[in-house]
């Protein structure tokens, strides 16, 4: 008898328990349904933030040049504002030796003429083709002599671009010796990014600048981005500063002139491999006015859509939320990049999302939203 009741006891146990989970399960639903579920927004992902220094797009410096004559003084004065093809140094330019190369050229060209004439009354003649040859060889000789040597006055004594000068010495100058700067008018930014949100840049990108000292902003546009990365950039210009020197003291000694040295890497590498890499990148087209040297911050906009885990499902799908709380089963197309989740193609911006949505939503359901 004693047996029969505690099977019944376990019995009524067993159906008690039953009875709460069943009521538990229904509390549980009723808060859910009437709670809604969680929404996401769809948005573009937060700008890039970087940090760099403004710097001149071009800096000259105008050594004293005797090839070209005697230096006499500058034309300028120191902060002056100056415009591309302005004068700033006067030299005692040595005049006759221009006039012997335009002389050489005038004979050149002559003897070049002359051969045409003989050839046309004999074109049979092999030496007179072969004389041709030679004489347009040296004409062009001649020609860019002449032309090394009004460059090397342009660019002695010309501005090269929009600038301010910036005096360095302009008395007792000797030769080889600086006498001004051209620093452009043309500012510039270099920062870095790394490889972690280099795919997320591109150049001609517009950005947001901000000079740190004084708060003012401005515009600017993406120039360039190095190929690549800094560590290796850095590797590669001191081993060209080393391999400079060292051709120079070789010139010197041998007393002949210096040939260019043109290596070619077959594995290139830089930097350490245990940390990531960076990349220099160089924004112009700042408007704003904006002093060499000064701390800038740099805003990107970025276009890329990217999504909590939570709204996908299993089938990397959504449920997208309508005006009238209906949802779309949307497939969407994705991509995983260091474990986040960026819209290839099927969302835009302001589209809402069902968070944790259950496996029994189907397309065209009516739902609550929380939010």
């Amino acid at each position: 008898m004693k047996k029969k009741w505690m099977w019944l006891i376990g019995i009524v146990a067993i159906i008690g328990l039953i009875a709460i989970a069943l009521v538990l399960r229904q509390v549980n639903s009723s808060s859910e349904d009437k709670d809604g579920y969680d929404t996401y927004k769809v948005e573009k992902e937060s700008p890039l933030n970087l940090e760099g220094k403004a710097s001149p797009h071009s800096v000259k410096t105008y050594n004293n040049n005797s090839q070209i004559g005697t230096y006499v003084s500058t034309q300028v004065d120191d902060g002056q504002s100056v415009k591309q093809g302005d004068p700033l140094i006067n030299y005692d330019v040595n005049n006759s030796k221009r006039q012997q190369l335009a002389n050489k050229v005038d004979e050149a060209q002559n003897a070049v003429n002359e051969d045409y004439r003989n050839i046309n009354q004999a074109p049979n003649d092999n030496d007179l083709q072969k004389k041709l040859t030679q004489d347009q060889s040296a004409l062009s000789e001649a020609q860019q002599q002449l032309n090394q040597h009004d460059k090397q006055v342009n660019d002695s004594v010309y501005a090269a671009f929009d600038g301010k000068v910036d005096i360095k010495n302009n008395e007792n100058v000797s030769d080889g010796q600086p006498i001004l700067q051209l620093v452009s008018n043309e500012p510039q930014i270099k920062t870095t990014v790394s490889e972690f949100d280099l795919d997320k840049i591109k150049e001609g990108d517009k950005v947001d600048v901000k000079v740190t000292s004084n708060g003012k902003t401005g515009k600017g546009e993406i120039q360039k981005i190095s190929e690549l990365p800094k560590s290796y950039e850095e590797k590669l210009s001191e081993s060209g500063a080393a391999g400079g020197a060292s051709a120079g003291a070789s010139g010197e000694e041998e007393g002949a002139a210096t040939s260019a040295s043109n290596p070619v890497e077959s594995d290139p590498s830089g930097g350490n491999d245990s940390e990531s890499s960076k990349y220099t990148v160089l924004i112009s087209n700042l408007d704003i006015p904006v002093r060499a040297g000064y701390s800038m911050e740099v805003k990107v906009p970025l276009d890329s859509i990217k999504l909590p885990k939570s709204v996908l499902t299993k089938d990397n799908e959504v449920f997208v939320v309508n005006k009238d709380n209906k949802v779309e089963k949307r497939d969407i197309t994705i991509d995983k990049v260091n474990g986040e989740i960026f819209v290839k193609k099927g969302l835009k911006k302001g589209d809402k999302l069902i968070k944790n949505p259950k496996k029994t939503m189907n397309d065209g359901d009516k739902v609550e939203v929380s939010s």
